[in-house]
């Protein structure tokens, strides 16, 4: 079998994401995948029309970028399974949370091209933030074509490795932040009389409409939250109520255990 483009074990929520992104920019024919759940793997293919893989290590051998798309427990052993399979040219990209980019070469007798992402899930509609971290050996042209495949999900973006936990607890693990504020907001409305459907509909694109204003104004979150609040105005009241059952130090809290978690999955 000719080398493919990419390859990727794993066919989960995010390397399945990923995947359908790398596929926008290849074409299905150039991207090889390879599940233990086999019907998993096989309703990918069918859906996307990639190539099913029957192994681990044939994913490593047949494919140039190899995506680790397997959770933290499961990562040392894939490794090692690989490993006798990667040539010098081989570029492993690891999205296992919290694991170093040195603990993946113990696994692999120094194989030296590996880079570290960090995607989240609204990758799967072309909406995600991708922290990048390349090893030194992974030429600049590596990371650019990387960078290249996985621009369909989202934004990319070069992040030192130190940082990586970091990104993990904010994006990573962010979004289900964001779900709980809006099924919360959504609640609210619900609450008020409104329906359901359309009360989650409101959350979501106001949540999404507040993101947008941020990135797209650069302005700090802070001097946008204060134009939404009219003297004795209905906001004011709403954001007092938010610091007085603690929703600032709720989130700083909740983002902090996940980077604790992180850094714990990489020990």
């Amino acid at each position: 079998m000719d080398r493919k483009k990419v390859g990727c074990i794993g066919t989960g929520v995010m390397g399945s994401a990923l995947m359908e992104s790398v596929i926008q920019v290849t074409g299905a024919s150039e991207v090889l995948v390879y599940d233990a759940d086999a019907l998993k793997a096989e309703a990918f293919c069918l859906k996307n029309g990639c190539v099913k893989a029957s192994s681990n290590r044939e994913v490593a051998s047949g494919a140039y970028f190899v995506f680790l798309a397997v959770k933290p427990q499961y990562l040392s052993s894939v490794l090692e399974e690989i490993a006798p399979a990667l040539t010098d040219d081989t570029v492993l990209v690891s999205m296992a949370a919290g694991v170093k980019i040195e603990l993946i070469r113990k696994h692999l007798d120094g194989h030296p091209k590996i880079i570290r992402i960090m995607p989240n899930t609204p990758a799967a509609v072309g909406s995600a933030i991708i922290a990048i971290a390349p090893d030194q050996a992974v030429l600049p042209s590596e990371t650019q074509e990387l960078q290249r495949l996985l621009a369909p999900a989202g934004l990319t973006e070069l992040t030192g490795e130190p940082l990586m936990d970091a990104v993990t607890a904010v994006s990573g693990s962010g979004p289900a932040y964001g779900y709980l504020f809006i099924e919360a907001l959504s609640d609210a409305a619900v609450m008020m009389g409104m329906p359901r459907m359309q009360a989650i509909r409101y959350a979501a694109q106001t949540l999404k409409g507040a993101a947008e204003m941020v990135l797209q104004t650069g302005t700090h979150p802070g001097a946008l939250k204060d134009s939404v609040c009219s003297p004795s105005g209905t906001t004011i009241a709403a954001v007092a109520k938010l610091e007085e059952k603690g929703f600032r130090t709720a989130i700083i809290q909740a983002a902090l255990a996940a980077w604790d978690r992180s850094r714990e999955l990489g020990k």
